[in-house]
């Protein structure tokens, strides 16, 4: 619980992820979230854009905005949250950045470099440390990490190399069979039979999600269905063949040879190692 020194609304929150979750749907928030990825990968939807996000990339979601995310990485991933309201933009405002509003309403991912990416975890650290309430000087402790922080994120944000680009879903169609995906991976999909879905080409639904989600068609839904089958062994005590089933693999014997190209370690070895 946080001490009475801070206020609730400035809130940070960090945890390992686990390498198959994935938000069922879009949501909004009420204060602002920033978002930053300590380790492992992930893609974030805000609205009709998409963002392949890395180990040290930092986004900024303005409140009422939807978004999700979609953690497939195969490896740990821990991802620190903060939100924060409105106002607490201000005292950029005040100090000559005028125009943070319109910076950060424009969907703000950068990367920030490597040598510079435990210094954003250090900050973020000493936040959550004074969080929970050192003495009656922390809410200006807190405050003054913050704004260090997202001037730092606003620095990296002017150079073109550290900001992440944004794969334009505005037809909708790229993302509407991504969720397709993650919502029926254990059925029989295909290439053809998705393009037929969604009345495309395969050619062309080939190159577009390719270009959009940074995989090939077949490679993600074997990703997103290794890494379903990765949870079921994590929380079930389903056989292979069953788990094989649940997640849309042939059989046992394609499931792990499968599996182990993906974690480096058959299934078997995956469950005894938890």
């Amino acid at each position: 619980m946080h001490h009475e020194y801070i206020p609730a609304n400035f809130l940070p929150d960090t945890k390992a992820v686990s390498p198959s979750y994935k938000m069922s749907h879009f949501h909004t928030h009420n204060r602002w979230e920033l978002l930053y990825l300590v380790s492992g990968n992930c893609t974030l939807y805000i609205e009709k854009n998409m963002y392949m996000l890395k180990k040290g990339s930092l986004a900024l979601i303005p409140f009422g905005v939807e978004h999700m995310t979609t953690y497939m990485s195969g490896e740990e991933n821990i991802r620190s949250l903060l939100y924060f309201d409105d106002e607490e933009l201000l005292w950029f405002n005040e100090h000559g950045i005028t125009d943070i509003s319109d910076i950060l309403g424009g969907n703000f991912v950068v990367q920030i470099p490597a040598r510079k990416q435990s210094y954003i975890k250090e900050q973020l650290d000493k936040i959550s440390y004074e969080f929970h309430g050192v003495d009656n000087i922390s809410p200006a402790y807190a405050t003054a990490y913050f704004h260090e922080l997202l001037l730092y994120a606003l620095r990296c944000q002017t150079y073109k190399d550290n900001v992440v680009s944004r794969m334009d879903l505005s037809n909708e169609t790229i993302q509407r069979i991504v969720e397709y995906i993650l919502a029926n991976y254990k059925d029989n999909i295909t290439l053809s039979g998705t393009a037929e879905m969604f009345n495309m080409s395969e050619s062309s639904l080939s190159k577009k999600f390719k270009a959009f989600t940074g995989h090939r068609f077949r490679e993600y839904l074997v990703d997103v269905r290794t890494h379903a089958a990765a949870e079921l062994l994590r929380q079930s005590e389903l056989s292979m063949t069953e788990i094989a089933c649940e997640c849309g693999f042939s059989d046992s014997n394609t499931f792990g040879d499968t599996f182990k190209r993906v974690f480096k370690q058959s299934p078997s070895s995956y469950r005894k190692a938890l």
